[in-house]
């Protein structure tokens, strides 16, 4: 079968969360960095809170999951994902450079903040494939202290 790269940076960072959203199971291929993108807690869910997005910045780089998923599972993938755009990018990864895709929302709002549930889900993924903790910090440090 015909295959696709995918790179994941918030909920799917938890390869459980992603098997939940495919027929077939991913393959993680390894950590990936997106190079002049930062990650935000700004599109905005029906419920009124917040799901991760990435937006260009210069100076940033987001951290990610590099998963092998089926072609057939593409079209089943873009239906969980409706309010993002299916974006190619290009992944730095230790062995060079490789061709992704990822979801990006040109739906960017202000002061809105993911709940709890799915902000565990983004630290527990990045925690379990041992990204680096100033970069998961980073991310805990885009909520008020008063939030959690």
């Amino acid at each position: 079968m015909s295959t696709r790269l995918y790179f994941g940076y918030a909920s799917n960072l938890d390869q459980s969360t992603l098997v939940g959203k495919l027929q077939h199971p991913p393959k993680l291929i390894g950590i990936g960095v997106l190079p002049h993108y930062g990650f935000r807690f700004n599109h905005p869910n029906p419920d009124g809170s917040a799901r991760a997005n990435i937006v260009p910045s210069p100076n940033e780089n987001v951290y990610g999951a590099i998963y092998e998923i089926e072609e057939a599972d593409v079209t089943h993938f873009l239906n969980s994902e409706k309010t993002y755009d299916l974006t190619a990018v290009s992944v730095q990864t230790k062995n060079g450079e490789v061709g992704a895709f990822t979801f990006i929302s040109s739906q960017n709002v202000s002061n809105i903040f993911p709940d709890q549930a799915y902000y565990d889900t983004i630290i527990r993924g990045g925690k379990a494939l041992k990204l680096p903790n100033t970069y998961l910090t980073s991310i805990m440090n885009r909520l008020p202290n008063e939030l959690f």
